[in-house]
């Protein structure tokens, strides 16, 4: 398919309206599809990308960048504007598809088309457009119809469904951050939830079929955790920037606007050489020698970090002497840890690799917290924290938190059997099987018994 990368090059530039400015970061091609991405020299975070397939039809089209838009068109119009842009190269694609949704963000609206099959969407099938307010089109995907759809006989009984899931429901009394945009009336707070665990994924809504469940069973034990070890002041007494190899020759080379944090990127030494436009060749000069880093906006705390430094020789840090680097990274950014973490044991690890790994859970007064966890990653050739990974909530945030539920299971239970249902959906894997899908609230809160749901995405 190399052959045709001038042509099918060219044809991509036409359809991402490619500015002359714009260079070329990415020619990546296989016997399935050609992937092409240009980029604002001026401006590294403005880039445009266009996929097409082997034949040269157009899927896809991405464009990152933050539309201004001063002058502001009508919802209607908007909507003109991104079926002439699919008409264009799908010829009868709008009528061929059945609308199914418009959502409006702060910057562009999307329009989302699909197959219908018994009044019901086909996931995958159709096409979406995201059009700037100004009438830029921002994205484009096409999936294209089905070829055949599997039509059940008879449908299972949806009463006897709701039946099976409340039969065999459970809850698992933990700690979650109900974060706003993830959950329904979330707040950004920790609370003590009950959560669900349900024993279908989904089941089928063909009558003949038979459900079986999905909620993995474990007969192995639960892995005891252990109290943190004291550290002496002196092992307490060390350095961010030592630990984690940051020096004052590193340079910033990007950073990045994350929501509630911000990303930078520093490299130690000089840039490397473009081998290819390859999607590998790209990634790699982006990470080479790069050291990556996370910050809260607020407090300025640290949340995460990755290294891509190469060290040279052999692991001779031992298992014991990482664990011990890892604790005085973590008792660092935490000084009251051994409060709120607990430390998983040592597992025998081989001595060829480069890294030991290491995770600390966050328990309040016994009550293990859902994504509470710390890991801890330490290069075994020099010692230093090459990977960190914080926990979703900040343990001081626990402090004010009830750790003792007002309600219990069954009373939980009867709040999420009250507002349970289920609703026929297509599934798509390999082919479409018609499913009856949970609507259900993931958390209920262990205090006053609020259900939380998902937001809808």
């Amino acid at each position: 398919m190399t052959h045709l990368a001038p042509k099918l090059k060219q044809k991509a530039r036409h359809i991402g309206a490619i500015p002359e400015n714009y260079q070329l970061i990415i020619e990546d091609l296989d016997r399935e599809r050609a992937f092409f991405v240009w980029q604002d020299p001026e401006h590294p975070d403005n880039d445009i990308a266009v996929e097409l397939d082997c034949e040269g039809r157009f899927i896809s089209l991405t464009k990152e960048y933050a539309p201004v838009a001063e002058n502001e068109l009508p919802e209607g119009e908007l909507q003109q504007i991104a079926l002439q842009f699919v008409e264009r190269h799908y010829p009868s694609a709008a009528a061929s598809f059945v609308f199914q949704e418009k959502k409006v963000t702060e910057q562009a609206v999307r329009y989302t088309y699909a197959q219908m099959a018994l009044d019901l969407p086909l996931p995958q099938t159709g096409f979406f457009v995201d059009i700037a307010k100004d009438g830029e089109v921002l994205r484009f995907r096409y999936h294209g119809g089905a070829d055949s759809v599997s039509i059940p006989k008879q449908l299972a009984d949806r009463q006897q469904v709701i039946s099976e899931y409340l039969d065999q429901v459970d809850f698992e009394l933990t700690v979650e951050h109900i974060r706003r945009e993830l959950y329904e009336s979330g707040d950004d707070q920790p609370h003590l939830i009950y959560e669900t665990r349900l024993p279908f994924i989904s089941y089928p809504a063909d009558s003949s079929a038979i459900c079986e469940k999905t909620t993995p069973v474990d007969d192995e034990e639960e892995e005891e955790t252990l109290p943190l070890p004291v550290l002496s002041e002196a092992d307490r007494d060390v350095d961010l920037h030592e630990l984690i190899g940051f020096s004052p020759s590193f340079r910033k080379i990007r950073e990045a606007d994350l929501g509630d944090s911000i990303g930078t990127v520093w490299r130690e030494g000089s840039d490397p050489d473009q081998e290819d436009f390859g999607i590998e060749s790209y990634f790699k000069i982006r990470n080479h020698n790069t050291l990556k880093i996370k910050k809260d906006k607020k407090k300025g705390k640290l949340k995460g970090l990755f290294s891509f430094i190469e060290a040279e020789g052999s692991p001779v840090w031992t298992e014991e002497a990482c664990r011990k680097r890892a604790l005085q990274f973590l008792y660092l950014l935490y000084p009251d840890a051994r409060q709120y973490f607990r430390m998983h044991p040592l597992e025998k690890d081989e001595e060829e690799q480069n890294t030991a790994a290491f995770q600390f859970d966050l328990t309040y007064e016994g009550v293990p917290l859902r994504l509470g966890f710390a890991n801890i990653i330490i290069n075994r050739i020099n010692g230093l924290v090459v990977g960190f990974f914080a926990p979703e909530i900040e343990p001081e945030t626990l402090k004010d938190l009830n750790p003792s539920p007002a309600i219990t299971r069954e009373e939980a239970k009867d709040i999420f059997a009250s507002v349970f249902d289920v609703e026929l959906e297509w599934e798509e894997d390999d082919h479409y099987t018609l499913v009856y899908r949970p609507v259900y609230p993931v958390f209920i809160d262990a205090h006053d018994g609020k259900a939380y749901k998902r937001n809808m995405v």
